[in-house]
């Protein structure tokens, strides 16, 4: 079926257990077959998940406690449980869950969501562990700025409703356990699976578009007059619970899944990359159910012959393509409901530059050189007289493996470069063209 949620835990041995779930059920996959197996509560189902929800899970200790709003919070030991069941100390019923300092925190809470809720310290399963006023358990009902639509979690809480953000800071011996205090005002999260930790760094998309939250600082704009609007009017607003951002264990970038406008019901269609060092941003073109960070199991040579009958059926390259430890790195469920990592060949990829000219003279256009490892590219260039024309593109021009450069001929005001990488090609980067750009007239 499809998938409504995806988490990864870690063993203190090193080893981990992957969790799936469907709209009714969870489910762990088996480390050596890869066949998935059924853990719901009693052998499920449980009441089906919203339409426009996901199942959300967090790892606390050896808990995994997964929460939906139609069922009470479920938690799993990843050492001895063999199914889910309830979460002791009748917690309330929540969409999101996160761990901040040594407590879990519940938010879209069905009863309240406008309140948020936290265990005891360091105590999320027993009898008392949700009691208000036993060993710091509490609840803070927040008075304005909208429905509670997240927390992101760390050594102190960011608090994301429809209109307002707020920080919660343990307070250790106070009564008042976390201070919670107001960092902005008309700004909240919109699609509340866009909310994005990256080690220290929170990211979301609100109404007024992407934005980052470093240590003890504020939410600055990073997408403003550059991709905000494009997103806005691109994303399906009728299915934010396809809007699922993740980060990338393995570099400086962070990804946020949507489906488009006129994508395929149950899936997202685009993806979008933000690099947080570069400051860019990159759209792909791919579809799936699901994204999210994720570990392969570490697979001993032996444990390949329950995949694989012989060397020779093998699917993959190399041996070394099935590591021994653990490795996270970005992945996601396929529109086919499987579970997999971009290990594939390289997508196509096409890159233009900015445009460039002036009114007062011609542009005679006789190619460029890119300045990549590509061996295999084609480049155009655009052409239009005037900012109100739409660009007309030139035929493509395969890159000359003699001079690395790409020939064309154009009569212009204004234009750009644009190359196209074909699917599959080995390449590493591409850092621009050396345009070779005359005042028309001149020799």
């Amino acid at each position: 079926e499809q998938c409504r949620g995806g988490f990864v835990a870690y063993k203190a041995d090193g080893s981990l257990t992957i969790f799936g779930a469907t709209e009714t059920d969870l489910y762990t996959m088996d480390n050596s077959s890869f066949a998935w197996t059924k853990v719901s509560k009693a052998g499920g189902p449980y009441p089906a998940i919203s339409s426009t929800d996901q199942w959300v899970m967090r790892q606390f200790n050896n808990l995994v406690i997964a929460v939906q709003a139609n069922v009470p919070p479920q938690v799993f030991n990843i050492v001895t449980s063999s199914e889910f069941e309830d979460l002791d100390g009748s917690p309330p019923q929540a969409r999101y869950v996160d761990i901040v300092g040594r407590f879990v925190v519940l938010s879209g809470l069905l009863s309240n969501p406008y309140r948020v809720q936290w265990s005891g310290l360091n105590d999320v399963d027993g009898p008392d562990s949700w009691t208000s006023g036993i060993n710091s358990s509490d609840f803070q009902d927040l008075p304005d700025g909208g429905i509670c639509r997240g927390v992101a979690g760390g050594e102190t809480g960011i608090i994301l409703q429809d209109q307002s953000i707020r920080r919660m800071t343990f307070v250790p011996g106070s009564p008042i356990i976390f201070q919670i205090e107001r960092i902005a005002q008309d700004k909240g999260l919109f699609g509340p699976y866009s909310l994005v930790r990256a080690g220290e760094r929170i990211f979301f998309f609100s109404a007024q578009g992407f934005h980052r939250i470093d240590p003890g600082g504020y939410p600055t704009p990073i997408g403003r007059e550059r991709i905000d609007r494009t997103v806005f009017n691109d994303l399906d607003k009728s299915n934010l619970q396809l809007f699922i951002g993740a980060a990338d264990p393995r570099n400086t970038r962070v990804f946020w899944a949507y489906k488009s406008v006129n994508g395929d019901t149950g899936r997202f269609d685009k993806v979008l990359c933000y690099d947080w060092v570069l400051d860019r941003f990159a759209p792909i073109k791919v579809s799936g159910e699901y994204l999210l960070p994720m570990s392969q199991p570490g697979i001993t040579l032996e444990g390949l012959g329950t995949l694989f009958a012989s060397i020779d059926d093998m699917t993959t390259e190399s041996l070394d393509d099935f590591p021994t430890s653990v490795t996270p790195e970005l992945a996601a469920f396929s529109t086919g409901h499987a579970l997999g990592f971009f290990r594939g060949a390289n997508l196509e990829a096409t890159l233009n530059t900015a445009e460039q000219g002036t009114d007062a003279r011609r542009l005679k256009v006789r190619g460029f050189r890119p300045v990549t490892d590509a061996s295999i590219l084609y480049g155009s260039v655009s052409r239009r007289d005037t900012q109100q024309a739409v660009p007309i593109f030139t035929a493509e021009s395969l890159i000359n493996a003699v001079t690395g450069k790409c020939n064309m001929v154009a009569s212009t005001r204004y234009c750009r470069g644009r190359v196209r990488i074909p699917a599959g090609t080995n390449w590493t980067y591409i850092a621009g063209i050396e345009p070779d750009f005359v005042l028309e007239g001149k020799r």
